[in-house]
């Protein structure tokens, strides 16, 4: 087993495959969308420019080779975790369905999905389709959920709304801190250990960190690796960490 609450300069899978089976309290990740294109236009720091150039090669696939690539992630994370543990995946919309099934072969328990509303999404370039204002984020379970900590009925509601002035660092997909605390304090109680895949910005962390967690992640651009290192690093751990109210699945 890995030591917890670090960040490898490691490839996704090869991370996984070094670790234990029935180790992991709890996967939250977002893997590369595979939409990185030179005809896809986005907006960085108020300008337009290739989703190619914002991402790069990292969000590139072939379409065949990405859905044997996640395929091969959502056997790994049911491998390392334990029974009871929880998975939530960001993916992109057109895939939606399909991991929600490919999950499910894999062993998976459908549990819900989440959408990630952006209150400013980012302003349409050609006006030829609607603007993109949410994401969606699978979860499931392996068998029955051991933690679900019911917070309240305001906050356990499937929608989850952030504004994307929130950031903490440049990454050109850093996900809201805001929504992914709530993912750890819902699924995981205090001192699980909380895994990251695809660590990029080191938001899951960071998270965790706040939260009282344990963390492990993998991260194969080493520039993201060392600014997520710096920014744990302004992070410190609480006395007593958040537990929230656990409740039957």
């Amino acid at each position: 087993m890995q030591p917890s609450n670090r960040i490898y300069h490691v490839d996704a899978l090869e991370g996984l495959k070094k670790l234990a089976d029935n180790s992991v309290d709890l996967v939250i990740t977002d893997p590369p969308y595979n939409i990185a294109s030179p005809s896809r236009r986005t907006f960085r720091k108020g300008k337009p420019v290739s989703t190619m150039k914002t991402m790069g090669a990292w969000d590139c696939f072939h379409p065949f080779d990405y859905d044997v690539f996640i395929m091969r992630i959502l056997s790994e994370c049911f491998r390392v975790l334990k029974p009871g543990g929880a998975l939530y995946l960001f993916s992109a919309r057109q895939d939606s369905g399909f991991f929600v099934r490919k999950a499910v072969e894999r062993g998976f328990t459908y549990r819900n999905q989440l959408i990630a509303i952006k209150k400013n999404p980012m302003p349409s370039l050609h006006k030829r389709n609607w603007r993109n204002a949410f994401e969606i984020c699978l979860y499931v379970s392996k068998g029955t959920p051991r933690t679900f900590n019911f917070l309240s009925q305001h906050e356990c509601v499937n929608v989850l709304a952030y504004s994307n002035a929130q950031l903490h660092t440049a990454h050109p997909t850093e996900k809201p801190l805001s929504a992914i605390e709530l993912l750890v304090k819902v699924s995981s109680r205090p001192g699980d250990l909380v895994l990251d895949p695809f660590m990029g910005s080191g938001t899951t962390a960071a998270a965790c960190k706040k939260l009282g967690r344990n963390s492990l992640g993998f991260e194969l651009n080493a520039k993201y690796v060392a600014m997520a290192r710096q920014r744990l690093r302004r992070i410190k751990r609480p006395e007593h960490p958040t537990s929230g109210t656990r409740a039957a699945a």
